[in-house]
């Protein structure tokens, strides 16, 4: 085992899939594979990858009955071969050194799970919305008062974790792995720099505040095993932020 595999999962994205595909494509630190996972799309998404995959071989694409976004991300995960899964959903982009800033600062430092900053851009008018800077380190402990990371600059060591999987939950089910990953002590770690670009459109997943919320519920209750009060309790800064425009919840 070993290299990077990078996971897409992959909904109606045929917009927007090989500007994905190139950023990965074009990375300095070569991925050993680049798994798209089809979540049922009813567009020429399959035909824009196979198309693709022509062009560059280590594109792999894997089609699923649409699912969701967990369920297509863990068909990735279970697909990778790769020492470290890297995760970018299909309408962000990777600067060209992403891995080779990710990849070598795991490798020097015993990281098993890693994060970095990244910049947001309006999707629609392509502007730019700043950057969004991630702390230093993160425990478990920090974890479970929200998420202040994107998915697309996580990478973990299969060879330190194991292979692990997402919740099947429709809104932060990446929160939900990154609090499994950290819950035997393991300390996630930020690695250098800004190397990812995440497209901010308004019709995104964490749009919906109330559903969004549920899911942090459910994953307090059957992931962490929370008591209902107890869940309530660490659930309340999630809504209270989010009420105030704060990105104090997952995803």
């Amino acid at each position: 085992m070993d290299g990077v595999s990078v996971i897409t999962a992959a909904y109606n994205a045929a917009g927007v899939i090989e500007r994905n595909i190139r950023s990965v494509a074009a990375q300095s630190l070569a991925p050993a594979e680049h798994i798209i996972v089809d979540d049922g799309s009813v567009d020429d998404t399959a035909l824009v990858v196979e198309r693709l995959g022509r062009r560059f071989p280590h594109v792999r694409l894997v089609r699923q009955p649409h699912a969701g976004a967990a369920q297509a991300r863990n068909a990735g995960i279970d697909a990778a071969s790769g020492r470290y899964v890297a995760f970018l959903d299909s309408d962000d982009t990777w600067n060209e050194s992403k891995l080779a800033s990710q990849i070598p600062f795991m490798a020097a430092h015993q990281v098993a799970f890693s994060y970095g900053d990244y910049a947001v851009v309006n999707a629609s008018t392509r502007r730019d919305a700043g950057i969004l800077s991630a702390p230093e380190r993160l425990t478990h402990t920090d974890f479970l008062r929200g998420c202040p990371i994107g998915c697309l600059t996580v990478a973990f060591d299969q060879a330190q974790l194991g292979k692990r999987y997402m919740p099947d939950v429709r809104r932060g089910q990446d929160w939900g792995l990154w609090l499994a990953l950290t819950r035997d002590g393991t300390v996630a770690r930020r690695y250098p720099g800004c190397h990812a670009t995440y497209y901010r459109s308004r019709g995104s997943l964490s749009s919906n505040k109330l559903a969004k919320s549920l899911d942090i519920y459910r994953i307090y209750r059957r992931e962490e095993k929370f008591g209902r009060v107890r869940a309530l309790a660490h659930l309340a800064p999630h809504v209270f932020g989010s009420l105030a425009g704060r990105r104090s919840g997952p995803g």
